[in-house]
């Protein structure tokens, strides 16, 4: 009896998992070109987001304010993170797609590589912001846990720098799209 209801748990779990696996392929962006990069993008701020990641930051507030008020200013922080990150990670996603094309397409050597570096680049933002998003959704289900941790530990997940990994990212796109000229370049650039 117990056997088959974990059976029956089992099995629907795979089923489920095996729907989203084709809702998501079915809903997948076909062969993002070059030209369906920048207006994809989503904005983000760099500085905004190194501060929340900077110790300065923090540490001003956890000496400045009481533990109440920390703990609020740190929900917030939180929530800025978090929000970042998914703009972050749709970014890298775009990026992703775009290399992957420059990489498998019939272009010139110097469009497949810097493909193959911008697609590398974006799989592991991608594996970053996944697993950070992950556990900032943990600590915002379990309020205490807030005030326990610091958003300077969220830097390095998985021992990726989120800081480096996204600017180097950033940098990779913008040397292949200079490779469509510089306006482009500018206009990728701003986006990121």
């Amino acid at each position: 009896m117990m056997f088959d209801l974990i059976t029956i748990v089992f099995m629907g779990v795979l089923l489920l998992l095996a729907i989203y696996i084709v809702f998501k392929f079915l809903g997948k962006f076909p062969n993002r070109t070059v030209h369906d990069v920048a207006p994809y993008l989503r904005p983000t701020d760099m500085e905004t987001f190194q501060a929340i990641l900077g110790p300065a930051e923090e540490t001003d507030f956890r000496l400045r304010l009481s533990p109440e008020e920390f703990s609020q200013i740190q929900r917030k922080r939180v929530h800025l993170l978090y929000e970042h990150l998914l703009r972050m990670s749709h970014n890298a996603l775009v990026l992703t797609e775009w290399g992957n094309m420059e990489w498998t397409g019939p272009q010139d050597k110097a469009k497949r590589q810097l493909g193959q570096k911008l697609a590398q680049a974006g799989v592991e933002f991608r594996l970053y912001s996944i697993l950070a998003l992950v556990k900032l959704r943990l600590w915002l289900m379990f309020k205490p846990l807030l005030a326990v941790h610091s958003l300077t530990e969220m830097r390095k997940v998985a021992g990726i720098d989120a800081v480096q990994a996204y600017m180097r990212l950033k940098l990779t796109a913008e040397s292949l799209g200079g490779l469509y000229g510089r306006e482009y370049q500018q206009d990728l650039s701003s986006r990121l």
